[in-house]
């Protein structure tokens, strides 16, 4: 696109519907994308349709609506995407961008698409994606990373993006508050773990987490906070806070915007290939991940996160998935055995020497 349209675009109001109900990683990665729309077309007016619990990712922005929606209930279904569609109809949307294309997301596309609005799709980059799980990354390429792929949605309607996201905004005082009051004021080195992901290939095993756990628990001056959800997370988290002398359970402390004002005091953050690496990632902490059935190569790292940062053994089987769970066919996940405590514990020491 030449840089008079684009300017004549800049210029033009326009009322844009972004949809995704994916993940946290998934619905993170756009937060890098739409703060460049924000700059870039300030006459123009964003709305994110997506999870409730997710809008504090999209507070700071001028130029942007968040509608949430509670996919599990009250949205739930065909009856639900309906209601949801009914809901945003009340604007006078030009275009609507389907980020994750999904059969929900499909729903409320093409009834807006029945209605004459202009709508655009992501590509999910199945065909490759595909050829990347049977070839394997040791003999395929690298795909184009999920911002790439959100970029180009963009530029289908008619919006070009920039990659100068630095970070979300510090958090406000009351949430920084917030943290200090539960955790105290930070000194020494503060470290996040975040040990789970939804795939049995995609979580570390957690002798070796323990291991991780171990050696920085016996550091001066050196907290750690574990991040998680669910029950069975929760109480295993609870577990481990008990076991170590300076462990945090973050699970039930905190909402997701406290969360974020406690990600970015941190020195380091460990994750899966799970949403906290990319939570973590918008605050801009160093981000240490570790990749087991799943790869890089796919396109989901955090953004702006180097080769460097990677924890992962190369086996050419992986990835054996691009991101849901699959049992291993050796049935013993050694992506995951085979990657041994130190080398994590280096790469993190690597990063707190920094």
């Amino acid at each position: 696109m030449s840089q008079h349209n684009e300017i004549n675009i800049g210029r033009m109001k326009q009322n844009v519907l972004i949809i995704c109900f994916s993940g946290i990683s998934n619905v993170a990665a756009i937060v890098p994308l739409l703060d460049a729309l924000d700059r870039r077309y300030p006459d123009c007016r964003f709305t994110v349709l997506s999870r409730t619990f997710l809008r504090p990712l999209f507070d700071s922005f001028a130029h942007v609506e968040f509608v949430g929606a509670d996919i599990r209930r009250d949205h739930s279904g065909l009856r639900g995407a309906y209601k949801l569609f009914n809901l945003c109809r009340r604007t006078p949307f030009d275009v609507v961008i389907d980020l994750q294309d999904a059969w929900r997301t499909r729903v409320i596309r093409r009834l807006f698409r029945l209605h004459g609005t202009k709508t655009v799709v992501v590509d999910k980059q199945r065909r490759e994606m595909r050829k990347l799980v049977k070839q394997g990354a040791l003999k395929y390429r690298p795909l184009k990373t999920i911002f790439e792929r959100y970029a180009a949605a963009f530029a289908q309607a008619g919006f070009t993006v920039d990659y100068q996201f630095e970070h979300l905004p510090s958090a406000e005082a009351e949430r920084r508050q917030r943290v200090t009051d539960v955790y105290g004021t930070k000194t020494g080195h503060w470290i996040g773990i975040a040990p789970f992901s939804i795939a049995r290939g995609k979580t570390l095993p957690f002798r070796k987490m323990k291991n991780v756990i171990r050696h920085f628990d016996t550091q001066p001056d050196t907290q750690i906070f574990l991040f998680g959800a669910g029950e069975m997370e929760n109480e295993l988290l609870s577990d481990w806070q008990t076991i170590f002398t300076n462990v945090h359970a973050v699970h039930t402390s905190l909402r997701l915007d406290e969360e974020l004002a406690l990600m970015e005091q941190l020195d380091v953050m460990v994750t899966m290939d799970s949403g906290n690496m990319h939570l973590a990632a918008l605050t801009a902490t160093p981000v240490v991940s570790i990749w087991g059935a799943t790869h890089p190569y796919a396109g989901f790292a955090g953004w702006h996160q180097t080769v460097a940062s990677q924890v992962g053994v190369d086996f050419s089987c992986r990835p054996c998935t691009a991101h849901e769970d699959r049992r291993c066919k050796y049935g013993d996940y050694r992506c995951l055995e085979s990657i041994p405590s130190a080398k994590i514990i280096e790469r993190i020491e690597q990063v707190l020497e920094k």
